[in-house]
């Protein structure tokens, strides 16, 4: 018997366990609360029994499941916080949150005889998507050599403001380079890697002004 917090099987069943924990640290976000390690644990068991509960014992959740997809997404620079405090979306993390909620809600009338299609990588599929219809991406395919990329450029690139702290336009950028590795894109792991470096080199040329430094 579902219960009335869990979404549909046949679509979540078919996720990565790191996107249903981003989803579901957004759903604690959004209704007001504040995700502690329990409140997310929960909430994954509510809505996502089958992936988050015992095997054995299929009534409760099991929390040893949390400890490499949050590990993880933490160095992916996805979410902020720990177990011993709460856990929060980078700004980035909450751009992919809603890409997944958009995955499982508009699945959400799918039946059971028309399974859904494997979606669990689907928001980093967007994601190079993005980056190589990217005008800066185009820019550096035409002439790598000269290629010159603004600050405000880069940070768009980066879905991110001249306000943005350096922080999150770090972790952005070393998220951005970890999924063009994991799907073997080359070029744009050379592209982000070529901004990176300008802008080390011109913090250094710059001295203590650093007024493009990442």
């Amino acid at each position: 018997m579902q219960n009335e917090n869990e979404l549909p099987r046949e679509i979540y069943s078919e996720m990565e366990m790191q996107n249903l924990i981003v989803f579901s640290i957004y759903s604690v976000i959004k209704n007001g609360e504040v995700c502690t390690f329990e409140r997310l644990v929960a909430e994954c068991f509510l809505k996502f029994p089958k992936i988050f509960g015992f095997k054995r014992y299929a009534q409760w959740p099991d929390s040893l499941k949390f400890d490499r997809p949050l590990r993880t997404l933490r160095e992916k620079g996805i979410i902020v916080g720990s177990a011993r405090d709460h856990f929060e979306l980078s700004k980035f993390g909450m751009q992919i949150a809603k890409e997944i909620e958009s995955i499982l809600l508009g699945k959400k009338q799918v039946t059971a005889a028309k399974k859904a299609k494997p979606s669990g990588r689907s928001v980093d599929d967007k994601l190079i998507e993005y980056l190589k219809n990217s005008v800066p991406f185009k820019k550096y395919m035409k002439n790598q050599s000269n290629f010159a990329i603004s600050q405000s450029e880069f940070r768009s690139l980066l879905r991110c403001t001249l306000e943005t702290p350096e922080r999150v336009l770090k972790q952005n950028l070393e998220y951005y380079k970890n999924i063009a590795r994991t799907y073997n894109e080359k070029d744009l792991l050379q592209f982000l890697s070529a901004c990176e470096k300008q802008f080390v080199s011109r913090r250094e040329d710059n001295g203590q002004r650093n007024t493009n430094k990442l």
